[in-house]
């Protein structure tokens, strides 16, 4: 996996961590596990350069819109220097713009 990768996946992982108790049901909690395939590279790079598709995997189990669970993860997601920004686009896909290499 390359390191520009990893940025997006750490920091969807450390806003997974940092979730409220109650935003995932329990049963949910093991699949809440992020796995490589939710993060794949944006096909328009105005779209950033990173999409995360986690919220709209995980919104059924949660019983929320995607979208409302991406505003969520959006919130928890820690600062990181080679994140530019991250938005929501979408159904609830989480955009990220990386800085550059």
């Amino acid at each position: 996996m390359r390191p520009r990768t990893l940025v997006a996946l750490s920091a969807v992982g450390f806003a997974l961590a940092a979730l409220p108790a109650g935003i995932l049901p329990e049963d949910a909690q093991a699949s809440a596990r992020l796995v490589p395939a939710d993060i794949e590279r944006t096909r328009d790079a105005r779209n950033g350069d990173f999409a995360c598709t986690i919220a709209l995997r995980l919104a059924k189990a949660a019983k929320k819109n995607p979208r409302q669970l991406a505003e969520t993860l959006l919130a928890a997601l820690p600062a990181h220097a080679d994140v530019l920004k991250v938005e929501i686009a979408g159904p609830g896909f989480i955009n990220f713009h990386l800085a550059p290499a």
